[in-house]
């Protein structure tokens, strides 16, 4: 990248608020002790993707962001640019979601550029486009000879780049799937997938595969049956991020999927989760209880894992002794002693292994089934603590669970302590939120006070920071349901899950807390409106 269009991108960034002066110049001398570009170690450093910097361009500039994924490539139009100009000056025609052809630059000060195409092709508006997607776009057009540094679109330069914006953008997973034309990328982030950059040309998706077969220990020379592996990929000066990848044969060649297994200790605890005070007090209170069962219920991708490692970080290593079973093990924790589940070592058998153990605390991953259940409900009457996840829709609904799978239900009364159901939902970015009147529908919905005064909400907009989403993060929407003596012989007289929530003096339900944090402007009522 030349010094002009990285200057104009800083000066861009620091326009739109993504970073400060002062991150700026202390970010100058860090450039060259690392011999890194400025622009480089801002992104770095104010965890944002390269897209953040050009769609603050594209604002500054009044000009439309030209996705690739969303803005098709017009090749008719494209190809009746000179190779010679294209060598110059790096541009294709892209129509917009609206259906109308712009001219897509990734440097919008080539004014000579812009003008020398205009004449060819006739009045269009200009588009800013990021230079990786345009030169994708390009090599599918024209060939590498159209490329200018196509040496960097090798597969190796390729998967560092997605890796290094997936980590970047927060993304959970990263998709790799061959198809008729070519491959796409598409990452996972805040619960949603979007394509990342433009379609690849097939030779290029193929190569990309192979790269991170060889990467995770996988053989390239099967395509036609799954197969699992794993990397760990160097993220700057802190320690490598264990990547998990399993690839699959499908009709046109082989997909990968790439799970990041990355944590933040410094941010998940349980005041960072998004429960209320006295949810987290009464956890903390259960879990300091010398025995008895805690449950996490919800769908997969939840974020029940998430919550039991918070409680886990909650304990003190040093003077308890916690094991854990898990299947994967997804974070590491200091001083805890975690179990891979294997085909030789299944939830039930490490149990029953840990109670040899001489266990203060018990996480099992996951209750699946009669024997794994019988033994950690026999664990927590035994003078032990066990955290464990269940797959209900809602907290009373695990005593329903439980109790089809074959457990007995004075068992359960006696043991559980607290049950939280819960579900993720994006938080609305908090710099480019915007309030809006609710309408009646909405007003009921969240039960308003129906005196004709306005209800204020909050919704997305888009800007640089949130990557022009409206949506920056999750956060989780909780049930809880605390075991009194009142619910204990409600479980054990054999009531309904309506029954059991009656007879709980303070039942916190999903629809509760999801109408308490649209209400709280975290996120909007589109998000939470399944669950209201």
């Amino acid at each position: 990248m030349n010094e002009a269009r990285e200057a104009a991108l800083i000066q861009a960034g620091l326009q739109a608020g993504l970073f400060d002066g002062e991150t700026l110049a202390k970010s100058r001398p860090l450039a060259r002790s690392r011999r890194a570009g400025l622009l480089e170690t801002l992104a770095a450093e104010c965890a944002l993707p390269q897209t953040a910097f050009y769609l603050a361009l594209a604002e500054t500039r009044g000009l439309p962001y030209a996705h690739p994924a969303r803005w098709p490539l017009e090749e008719a139009l494209s190809a009746k640019l000179p190779l010679t100009l294209l060598k110059r000056c790096p541009m294709a025609v892209l129509r917009s979601p609206e259906g109308v052809p712009h001219l897509a630059l990734s440097n919008p000060d080539d004014s000579l550029g812009a003008e020398s195409a205009r004449r060819l092709l006739g009045i269009m508006p200009l588009a800013l486009i990021e230079p990786e997607g345009l030169s994708i776009l390009l090599m599918r057009l024209c060939g590498k000879e159209a490329v200018e540094g196509a040496e960097s679109l090798d597969p190796v330069r390729l998967f560092e780049r997605i890796a290094r914006e997936a980590l970047l953008r927060r993304a959970s997973d990263i998709h790799i799937e061959a198809g008729k034309e070519g491959a796409r990328v598409r990452l996972r982030v805040d619960g949603r997938l979007e394509v990342f950059g433009a379609p690849l040309a097939r030779e290029l998706g193929e190569a990309l595969i192979s790269r991170v077969k060889v990467l995770s220990g996988m053989d390239i020379s099967e395509t036609r049956a799954p197969q699992d592996g794993g990397l760990a990929y160097p993220a700057g000066e802190g320690e490598p991020i264990e990547i998990r990848a399993a690839s699959a044969p499908v009709k046109f060649g082989e997909r990968l999927t790439l799970r990041v297994m990355k944590s933040d200790p410094g941010r998940q605890k349980l005041d960072s989760l998004g429960l209320r005070p006295d949810i987290t007090a009464r956890l903390r209170k259960a879990l300091s209880h010398p025995h008895g069962i805690v449950l996490v219920t919800g769908p997969t991708g939840g974020g029940k894992s998430t919550t039991l490692y918070c409680a886990l970080r909650e304990l003190d290593a040093s003077r308890l002794n916690i094991l854990t079973v898990e299947d994967p093990v997804e974070q590491m924790i200091p001083g805890v002693s975690q179990v891979q589940v294997s085909s030789k070592v299944s939830f039930s058998a490490a149990l029953r292994s840990f109670l040899r153990h001489d266990p203060d605390v018990i996480l099992v991953g996951e209750i699946r089934d009669l024997d794994t259940a019988d033994t950690a409900l026999k664990a927590a009457a035994t003078g032990h603590m066990v955290l464990s996840t269940l797959h209900t829709n809602s907290a009373p609904g695990a005593v329903t669970r439980l109790t089809d799978i074959g457990c007995e239900r004075f068992m359960l009364g006696a043991t559980l302590r607290g049950i939280l159901a819960q579900r993720l939902v994006r938080m609305l970015c908090p710099h480019c939120r915007r309030p809006r009147e609710a309408n009646a529908e909405e007003k009921e919905r969240l039960g308003a006070q129906k005196n004709g005064a306005p209800l204020m909400l909050y919704a997305p907009s888009g800007c640089p920071r949130c990557l022009d989403s409206g949506y920056c993060g999750r956060i989780g929407l909780y049930e809880a349901l605390w075991i009194d003596e009142a619910v204990a012989q409600a479980i054990v007289s054999g009531a309904d899950e309506r029954a059991i929530a009656a007879a709980a003096r303070d039942y916190w339900r999903l629809a509760d807390d999801a109408r308490e944090k649209v209400l709280a402007g975290i996120t909007s009522f589109e998000e939470a409106e399944a669950f209201l």
